[in-house]
């Protein structure tokens, strides 16, 4: 298990938006709580991939996304390690979430990471709105006091603040009757090892000045060409059937022919041998990984060994052995 390098720097609150168009369920009173919010970087990747994905997919400018928070609370202290979709309806203008989804992918969730709970929710936007408040009720029967992360992917980020905003809920007197508002919350980043590494991949993704690129976009830009170029023949071919059928162009068997050619080679990936075969090949990729992983944790052991044995002869006077001392008391 490798050491957390934690940021200690508190991330300012960015305001893109003026305070005559804050909705007013957020409070203007300063935020005693004393809670401490830790994000990491892989919950702001898995939302802002999220987004994008659902953008892309609906063609839509700005889609309604909705996830769940997860990670550790201890205390004031809340950790939020990860993060996964939530599925949900719109009945009359208003979100309703999937309560046995939401069970379903927790319960899925904690078998892989028993330590994590259900922290909060997120969704896009500039500022929280009345929506909002009523979908933050409905996780409220999940979580008694849940957090609200809000993300705003239209915000022109000039600074080193994120378009990030964490939010907690309370319970405001209102004339006489009691509203759920949200209260702003400060937040820190929080990274592991495997996290900087991953990050500092991805921001440097971007072509530099000499013209040398990142290894993974170059074998995705490699990919993505591939498989533009096999959906536009499988699209000439399948234009040109159209055609025979319609009777527009004259048959031509030959051309038939391999096209049926290659119709038939195509069931091939489902024999016995080629599952076989890839399970091999699966089962020898796992094998690998979990001789790395004990490699990897052995070295870790002997090294705390070491450390453990220069810690003792530097504390024993005139460095005895540990019978030398035992017979010197």
């Amino acid at each position: 298990m490798t050491t957390m390098d934690v940021n200690m720097d508190i991330v300012p609150d960015g305001e893109a938006v003026t305070q005559s168009q804050i909705s007013s369920v957020v409070s203007s009173a300063p935020n005693n709580s004393g809670l401490m919010v830790a994000l990491h970087p892989l919950t702001l990747l898995n939302i802002s991939d999220h987004f994008t994905r659902i953008k892309m997919q609906q063609q839509i400018q700005n889609p309604q996304v909705i996830g769940a928070l997860v990670g550790i609370q201890t205390g004031r202290d809340v950790e939020i390690s990860n993060s996964y979709e939530l599925d949900f309806d719109t009945i009359d203008g208003k979100v309703q979430i999937n309560h046995e989804y939401f069970i379903t992918k927790q319960e899925q969730f904690r078998q892989v990471f028993p330590q994590f709970d259900f922290l909060g929710w997120y969704t896009m936007g500039p500022y929280p709105t009345e929506a909002d408040i009523e979908i933050h009720k409905q996780m409220m029967e999940f979580n008694e006091s849940p957090l609200f992360l809000q993300m705003n992917p239209f915000e022109m980020v000039t600074s080193k603040n994120l378009p990030i905003t964490v939010y907690e809920s309370i319970i405001d007197i209102i004339e006489g009757q009691a509203h759920t508002l949200f209260i702003k919350s400060q937040y820190k980043i929080e990274t592991g090892e495997a996290e900087r590494i991953a990050v500092d991949h991805v921001a440097h993704t971007t072509l530099g000045e000499g013209g040398e690129g990142s290894s993974l976009i170059a074998h995705l830009t490699t990919q993505r060409n591939a498989i533009q170029m096999l959906h536009t023949r499988i699209k000439l071919l399948h234009n040109y059937l159209d055609l025979i059928n319609s009777k527009q162009t004259p048959v031509d068997h030959d051309i038939l022919r391999q096209i049926a050619g290659l119709c038939n080679r195509m069931p091939t990936i489902d024999s016995a041998d080629f599952k076989q075969e890839f399970l091999t090949e699966y089962n020898d990729v796992l094998l690998t990984t979990y001789l790395a992983t004990i490699t990897k944790g052995t070295n870790s052991i002997n090294e705390l060994v070491d450390k453990f044995n220069i810690a003792n002869s530097t504390n024993r006077p005139g460095g005895r052995g540990r019978h030398q001392l035992y017979m010197g008391v």
